[in-house]
């Protein structure tokens, strides 16, 4: 790592209506150093790599780029100045090639056409140098996350960027595919590009940056060299305080004998077979397993997104049906997509309305909806949940991530489900929204809510649930409770080694 300056921010501040998203924060950027930038939703950091792609530009402060004071007012502007951001939505053209993609609106030409073979061949030299076999001359439609994400950074690439800032980049990737993100991420840095990394995983920023820059509520905390300090100090400069564990979980109480979901010789096509569990009343029980085990078809299958193949399902004894989401609602299940920003939210109305939709026709009278009714069932749900908002009827989309999700789980709450399926339940919120999620969930459970979820976060499916059912390639190979759960057999069985 250099010692040498790249970026330097000074006291620069960026305010919106109502909110100062940064306050007089201070950060830099060493030439070939990896820097990780943390902190809880909402601390700043969407904001800060917004002022250096030029989607914002600061209030007061000063950026200074390469030796000289900068403003960029445009996203071209900080192309050009051989910046690049990798946001964790990507920003691909899906009916383009992927050669396209990489030199979009930098195409090489002849006589003032394409050079289409030139194109081609520059692409296959970028992925080339990342160790990539992807087809040039294939639709991004068709590419697996993990290869967009090759060919973002093949794009960042194509314009020799000094700088490339890694917004969550390994939020919806396998853990094989993180690895080789890895290994590019250190290939980029042995190269002489800087990284900015942001990530929710603190064992990534401990694995991968020189420093940490820490910010909280809009403020710089620190800026600390990774390999003199230790997890729970970050975790603690996050959140103002002392965390012991991401787990801050109540008592449980003991967990009733009733059953109230039972899953028989249950199959799905080329997802799972012969599944047998059961779910008792007032139990949390994950479902492990890494991609193409299976898990999470089988949780959508429940709430009727996915058709069964044979199998039955009894819900408090009885045999039901499950065709449709609209039949698991009408048997008290709920439902919490991975993806609250494609499928979980509306986000263009506002907190109470996506909350009371579900239950809008036991809120309709006639052809209106008793608004009194409405506000009412909704400041109940929304106390208990302790959503932070300025307004019930702010749009959802300005929440934070924490709370939006503990929206997405009040709205299923409000139908008064007795089952709660989650996939993915704190897939992309910070530590301190971690914990609170995670004693929500033990809450509801200790009052007879019986809750099922998949997670890819080891040390939440070891810590939460009361039991752990573990399955690969489509067949369930272990079980754990809290007595017997280990760390590492649960991971060995995941992966198909289990002794």
């Amino acid at each position: 790592m250099s010692s040498e300056l790249l970026l330097h921010l000074e006291k620069v501040t960026k305010t919106f209506p109502g909110v100062t998203a940064l306050d007089s924060v201070d950060f830099d950027v060493r030439s070939g150093e990896v820097m990780a930038l943390v902190g809880e939703n909402g601390a700043g950091k969407s904001t800060l790599i917004k002022l250096l792609g030029g989607m914002y530009q600061p209030d007061a402060g000063t950026i200074t780029y390469e030796g000289r004071e900068v403003v960029f007012n445009s996203t071209v502007q900080s192309r050009e100045n051989n910046i690049a951001v990798i946001y964790q939505e990507f920003n691909l053209v899906p009916d383009l090639s992927v050669a396209e993609n990489i030199f979009l609106g930098m195409e090489p030409t002849t006589l003032g056409f394409i050079n289409w073979r030139k194109l081609n061949e520059d692409a296959g030299k970028i992925l080339k140098r990342l160790d990539s076999d992807i087809d040039v001359v294939r639709y991004i439609a068709d590419l697996t996350v993990a290869e967009r994400q090759m060919v973002e950074i093949a794009r960042a690439l194509s314009f020799e960027s000094k700088l490339i800032i890694m917004d969550e980049p390994t939020a919806t990737l396998t853990d094989r595919e993180v690895r080789k993100l890895f290994e590019i991420v250190k290939k980029l840095k042995d190269d002489g590009v800087s990284i900015i990394y942001i990530s929710h995983r603190l064992e990534e920023a401990f694995e991968l940056s020189d420093r940490i820059t820490v910010l909280r509520d809009g403020k710089k905390v620190g800026t600390v060299l990774t390999k003199d300090t230790f997890k729970n100090e970050i975790i603690e400069m996050m959140v103002g305080k002392v965390v012991k564990d991401y787990f801050l979980l109540t008592e449980k109480n003991a967990v009733n004998g009733d059953v109230v979901l039972e899953v028989k010789d249950y199959s799905i096509a080329d997802a799972v077979e012969s599944v047998n569990f059961c779910l008792k009343r007032g139990e949390i029980l994950a479902l492990a397993g890494v991609i193409g085990s299976g898990v999470q078809q089988l949780l959508q299958s429940l709430y009727g997104v996915t058709p069964k193949k044979t199998g039955e399902v009894f819900f408090e004894g009885q045999p039901v049906s499950i065709s449709s989401p609209k039949d698991a609602i009408a048997l008290g299940i709920g439902y919490v997509t991975e993806d609250r920003k494609e499928t979980g939210i509306l986000p263009d109305m506002s907190v109470l309305h996506n909350l009371s939709i579900i239950i809008i026709k036991k809120l309709r009278e006639g052809l209106f909806i008793n608004n009194r009714k409405e506000t009412e069932r909704f400041t109940g749900i929304r106390e208990k949940l302790d959503i932070k908002l300025a307004d019930k009827n702010q749009k959802i989309i300005y929440l934070s991530g924490g709370n939006q999700q503990k929206a997405v789980i009040c709205r299923t709450l409000l139908a008064d489900c007795k089952v709660l399926i989650l996939l993915e339940p704190t897939r992309g919120i910070d530590v301190n929204a971690k914990a609170e999620i995670h004693r929500i969930l033990r809450e509801l459970a200790n009052r007879g809510m019986s809750i099922i979820f998949t997670s890819s976060e080891l040390p939440e499916l070891v810590n939460l649930p009361d039991r752990c059912l573990v399955f690969y390639r489509g067949v369930k190979t272990a079980e754990f409770n809290r007595e017997t759960m280990d760390e590492n057999e649960l991971v060995a069985a995941q992966i198909g080694h289990r002794q």
